[in-house]
């Protein structure tokens, strides 16, 4: 707990166990599937209080996993920010299609913030900032050069803070095969003050 301010950095969500998807090449949530686990939420009224006030209230988002593939196929992602699991009205760009390291089971991570910067009792705009790093090698393997990375950035505006919210990886392959794998091992959500 801040000795300044009193408020705290607390953790608002857990991936309970790993989530593998594969064999798909219509866009779909891979963090969660409704009905099988849980799905990373973001609770009503978390940015409709005054104490701290929520122009500058702020989440983290961590995500962990691994990527696999067949040596034609590409992977997009998309990260979404909707009140239904499993579906995605705000969208914020990750990637464009790309193909990952053919044959090789390759780590990933996802580092997002997300920042609210202005409020009214009924909408909210949040800037969102972050980025993705995609291992060329191995888990464990011998080190590597061509880890793929991006940056991105997006304004979610005319979101109503009084709702819950589910955060969600969306992805897309572009061809099916039970070799293009997703898996995520962990996924957190932070509430940062």
């Amino acid at each position: 707990m801040s000795g300044i301010t009193g408020t705290q950095t607390e953790q608002l969500y857990s991936l309970s166990s790993a989530v593998t998807k594969n064999t798909y090449t219509t866009e779909a949530a891979f963090t969660g599937v409704v009905g099988t686990n849980t799905v990373c939420k973001l609770q009503a009224n978390f940015f409709n209080n005054n104490n701290p006030n929520p122009v500058g209230r702020s989440l983290y988002l961590h995500v962990e996993g691994s990527i696999a593939n067949t040596a034609a196929a590409t992977f997009a992602v998309n990260l979404g920010f909707d009140t239904t699991p499993g579906t995605k009205a705000n969208n914020v760009g990750i990637y464009t299609a790309t193909a990952p390291t053919a044959s090789v089971t390759a780590p990933w991570h996802c580092e997002v913030w997300i920042t609210c910067q202005a409020f009214l009792t009924s909408t909210m705009t949040l800037q969102v900032n972050g980025f993705w790093e995609q291992e060329a090698t191995a888990s464990g393997g011998a080190l590597g050069s061509g880890r793929l990375t991006s940056g991105f950035r997006s304004t979610l505006t005319g979101l109503d803070p009084r709702v819950d919210f589910y955060i969600e990886l969306f992805g897309t392959w572009s061809a099916s095969n039970a070799a293009n794998t997703t898996t995520v091992d962990q996924m957190l959500l932070f509430g940062l003050n």
